[in-house]
């Protein structure tokens, strides 16, 4: 067995939206999260019935949070909006 050490590299945003396409073909409405860094670690906000990343991005403004990049779950880098 091959140890993954999964923590996020130092500047990892903040706050960054996450499509999770294995999610969403078993529920459509619920493809897109927000990843959220707090002091004690990390918060998962859903962002329910978004699309696309921007219907993301705007579900997340809605609810009060900035995020400032998205990203596919398995990439490697989050993409800049």
């Amino acid at each position: 067995m091959t140890t993954i050490d999964a923590t996020p590299p130092a500047d990892f945003p903040a706050q960054v939206v996450i499509m999770d396409k294995e999610l969403g073909q078993r529920h459509p409405d619920k493809a897109f999260y927000l990843r959220v860094q707090v002091e004690k670690g990390v918060d998962r906000v859903d962002l329910d019935g978004a699309v696309t990343p921007l219907d993301a991005r705007k579900i997340a403004l809605s609810k009060g949070y900035s995020p400032t990049h998205w990203m596919q779950v398995g990439d490697a880098r989050p993409i800049s909006y």
